[in-house]
């Protein structure tokens, strides 16, 4: 295993040069003294973030496209397979279709569905989130229910495992999704449990411009289960998610780590994903959307 002081060293190369220009002026200054003591003693070796191994992407809501109108009335079936980025926030970007059967046909609704998938990124081992390069087959068919199937996953040009999904609906699935957000133990960031868990605002004006991002934190759990010691390591569109990011995790709370039969202060980390409400971004499509049959992964 290596050093604490080499994790930290590690640690440091994620960081996004300038990233400190864009911490909000009136935050506490991040407690690195403090980190970099815990990350030295040797009672927190092995745990918190140096326990944490890499973890590839995986999807996490998959949306089905619309049958397209001529199609459908001609019985024609097919398929559209996609390579993309998997970027660090969990979105599909710069989407290219590299194969379509039949030619022009299906490739615009797969595309514009791909759009609205939701993906956990790949978690790096320290912390924060890394790119990731995906492939995905849909394929259409007109007789068959559902008629859309998907292939599983491509990370890096390595097929990964096809995961249990459950088929459900944008309404049901939000409803759920605010359910266990409110279920405190529901979420275990990076090996440690919450046992008081607040969840970021989205800001008006990311929502007013169509902006989404991550913001990768880490902190230092005391043996009081209190968070102290908060440092941004990575953020996308860190202008507007820092200040509401660095604001909830400051009122988490969790079961302390214990080491030889007493609590111990110990490093962990959290990534918050904003994802905003994408289906309210479609206008005209939002209804049709929301009664949509969609896919909800599991990893």
């Amino acid at each position: 295993m290596k050093s604490p002081l080499a994790l930290l060293a590690i640690l440091a190369m994620f960081c996004v040069p300038g990233l400190a220009d864009e911490i909000p002026v009136d935050e506490e200054p991040a407690q690195s003294d403090v980190l970099k003591q815990i990350l030295q003693a040797d009672e927190v070796e092995d745990e918190g973030i140096a326990a944490s191994g890499f973890r590839n992407a995986f999807v996490t809501l998959a949306v089905t496209p619309r049958y397209p109108k001529k199609a459908l009335k001609r019985g024609i079936d097919g398929e559209v397979t996609m390579e993309f980025e998997i970027a660090k926030h969990g979105r599909a970007e710069n989407i290219r279709i590299v194969d379509e059967q039949p030619a022009k046909t299906f490739g615009e609704e797969a595309v514009d569905a791909l759009k609205y998938w939701a993906f956990s990124p790949a978690r790096l081992a320290l912390c924060g989130t890394s790119k990731q390069d995906g492939r995905i087959t849909i394929y259409f068919d007109h007789d068959a229910d559902p008629q859309f199937r998907f292939s599983a996953l491509t990370i890096n040009n390595v097929p990964q495992a096809p995961q249990e999904s459950v088929e459900t609906t944008l309404q049901a699935f939000r409803q759920d999704q605010a359910i266990a957000v409110q279920a405190s133990y529901g979420s275990n960031p990076r090996d440690f449990v919450p046992t008081n868990r607040v969840e970021p605002e989205f800001p008006t004006q990311a929502l007013e411009r169509r902006k989404e991002g991550m913001v990768a934190l880490i902190f230092i759990v005391g043996v009081d289960g209190e968070v102290s010691g908060v440092e941004v390591v990575d953020t996308v569109n860190g202008t507007y998610f820092q200040r509401p990011s660095l604001r909830a995790i400051r009122q988490w709370t969790f079961k302390p780590k214990m080491r030889k039969g007493r609590y111990v202060e110990s490093v962990a980390c959290h990534e918050f994903i904003y994802h905003a409400d994408e289906y309210k971004r479609s206008g005209k499509l939002s209804r049709q959307r929301e009664e949509r049959s969609i896919r909800i992964y599991t990893p």
